[in-house]
């Protein structure tokens, strides 16, 4: 029950939110590389800014709501069409550069927010066992 609401008013939701984002964006991505040869294919992207916008937002509404009341579970990102690409003559946005750009970038944030809910979690297994002996 500690470890729970340790858990639950820390920051492992938020993380785990990051960690759903970036791999169902690592999916997109994927799949806008797997088309980038396919005449009239609209690559598709998650909004990173405004994904850590209502995130921002989000924290800001717990910090000063009572702990364990705001939750970060509904928080989406809505699917876009990226337009930052030249539009080729076949209908077709894609970039190969910022398509493997983007995919670097995401990877790295997703590993970053996994080894940070490591060391989070290390560190409450830590207290637990210090609170058991």
């Amino acid at each position: 029950m500690f470890i729970e609401r340790l858990l639950n008013e820390g920051n492992a939701p938020l993380l785990e939110q990051m960690l759903r984002f970036t791999a169902a964006r690592h999916q997109l991505l994927a799949e806008d590389v797997a088309n980038v040869d396919t005449p009239g294919y609209q690559q598709k992207d998650l909004s990173t800014e405004k994904f850590q916008a209502a995130l921002r937002q989000r924290v800001q509404e717990r910090d000063s709501a009572s702990p364990g009341t705001v939750v970060f579970d509904d928080i989406s990102a809505d699917l876009e069409n990226p337009k930052r690409n030249i539009l080729f003559h076949d209908g077709g946005n894609r970039s190969m550069e910022q398509l493997m750009s983007d995919s670097a970038k995401n990877a790295l944030m997703h590993n970053m927010v996994v080894e940070l809910l490591r060391k989070q979690f290390s560190a409450l297994e830590m207290a637990r066992k210090e609170r058991v002996t």
